[in-house]
């Protein structure tokens, strides 16, 4: 580690090309994006128009960011291979860039030669682009984990390149490399970072943010974050309340802090017990309106098969001390949980009330529901299973709630009936300042 360290401070020269206009023989790259000032002076559209050819989608339809799919195959800046790319946008041009370099939920583990290889070869990298001697990054005590990194100033522009890992050893596990650029204008997302978002938002600000048009009653201003393939539905629907709090933490630093993992996902209660953790730090407390128990999902499934006995007994549910009975999500008959959840009206009233109040508050909530019982809008797949997504609004003439998932475009605002997100649902929790 020492050794990597040291070559962090290393300066090699690598020639910077200039930026050309489209439409010249040249081709669009990652790395013309990171080295040419004349970049962040591009409109949204016209960024559009030259970089859509590397794989740059809008995350939503407001085009206050654009990604770069970490599936596709892994794109290269000298010698060094980037993952998910994501640029984001303010006043009608581009604010900041983030390049994954390594995430654990991508690219699975790494072992600590192998990670600080990667440290040494985008110090030799970016000395090489910037023409400048790096200096170290004071420890940030904001950051949601214990993060190290890298500056490069150039004057213009500003590349923060910044790590993360834990235990030592046979026990060493990276986390997640990363690289930042934004131009040096007012002040930079570094400075921003060290000390903290430029106005803090408070609770009384949040009723603001509520739109109320043709019936919807929803929440405006809250970021897209795409999850993409990774089972990581909790931590970017965590990341996303974030940002709406004006809060820059990303879904892997979360993922991190509830050991998520690209295909097992994120336990829930380890992701409210990390969050709990960090709260105060960050003038946040997390408040939990609903949790279904275990206990709970027992009874739920009793109930379920007592009607489903009066009905038809082939959907019937296994259930006893030898049975997971939160299986039964995935095995409930759509109309007979409907019959079993909705025979007392005060769970669905409670639940009603709940998003009123929070939503006229300005405050999301993050939801916790089994997908797929139920037909719903947009959904990129059908199959069952265990989902975290955001409400963000509801319409009370309709009966309906309004959500937003964290797959991208086309997911930020939809709705649904009341009764079968209700059905669904197996908690809602919320984030909220603390003043």
């Amino acid at each position: 580690m020492k050794t990597m360290l040291r070559s962090l401070f290393l300066l090699s020269t690598i020639t910077c090309f200039p930026f050309m206009a489209k439409g010249q023989s040249d081709q669009a790259s990652l790395e013309e994006i990171i080295s040419s000032p004349a970049f962040w002076k591009l409109s949204q559209d016209a960024f559009m128009e030259r970089y859509s050819n590397l794989g740059f989608r809008w995350t939503s339809d407001t085009k206050d960011s654009a990604r770069i799919s970490s599936e596709r195959e892994k794109a290269s800046i000298k010698d060094g291979k980037i993952g998910e790319t994501i640029v984001t946008f303010a006043d009608g041009g581009p604010k900041q860039i983030q390049l994954s370099i390594f995430n654990r939920g991508d690219d699975g583990p790494m072992n600590a030669d192998k990670f600080n290889g990667e440290l040494q070869k985008w110090n030799k990298i970016l000395s090489g682009i910037t023409s400048v001697k790096p200096e170290r990054k004071a420890r940030d005590n904001k950051s949601a984990v214990k993060t190290k990194g890298v500056v490069w100033n150039t004057g213009d522009l500003a590349y923060l390149l910044e790590y993360s890992s834990q235990g030592r050893g046979d026990s060493f596990r990276g986390e997640f490399i990363r690289l930042r650029m934004a131009p040096l204008v007012k002040k930079s997302f570094m400075e921003e970072k060290l000390s903290g978002p430029k106005k803090r938002v408070k609770k009384a600000d949040l009723p603001a943010n509520v739109v109320r048009e043709d019936g919807d009653v929803y929440i405006k201003g809250i970021p897209m974050v795409d999850q993409g393939q990774k089972g990581y539905c909790v931590v970017a629907a965590t990341a996303r309340m974030f940002g709406y709090y004006g809060l820059q933490v990303d879904q892997h630093e979360i993922a991190q802090m509830a050991n998520s993992s690209a295909s097992g996902g994120t336990n829930t209660d380890a992701m409210i017990d990390a969050l709990k953790g960090i709260a105060g730090r960050f003038k946040m407390r997390i408040k939990t309106h609903d949790d279904m128990s275990y206990q709970d999902m027992c009874d739920l499934s009793e109930d379920y098969n007592r009607i489903a006995k009066r009905g038809d007994k082939s959907k019937m549910v296994k259930t006893g001390n030898n049975v997971n009975n939160w299986y039964n999500f995935d095995d409930f008959d759509p109309e007979i949980l409907k019959s079993t959840r909705l025979k007392s009206t005060s769970g669905i009233k409670k639940f009603e009330a709940e998003v009123k109040r929070s939503i006229d508050a300005g405050i999301p909530l993050l939801w916790t529901v089994t997908v797929g019982i139920y037909k719903e809008p947009v959904r990129i797949s059908q199959s069952r299973g265990g989902h975290m997504r955001m409400i963000i609004g509801y319409n009370t003439a309709k009966k309906e709630i309004i959500f937003s998932d964290t797959w991208g475009a086309g997911h930020e605002k939809k709705n649904w009936g009341i009764e079968e997100a209700y059905c669904s649902t197996k908690g809602i929790y919320s984030i909220q300042p603390t003043m």
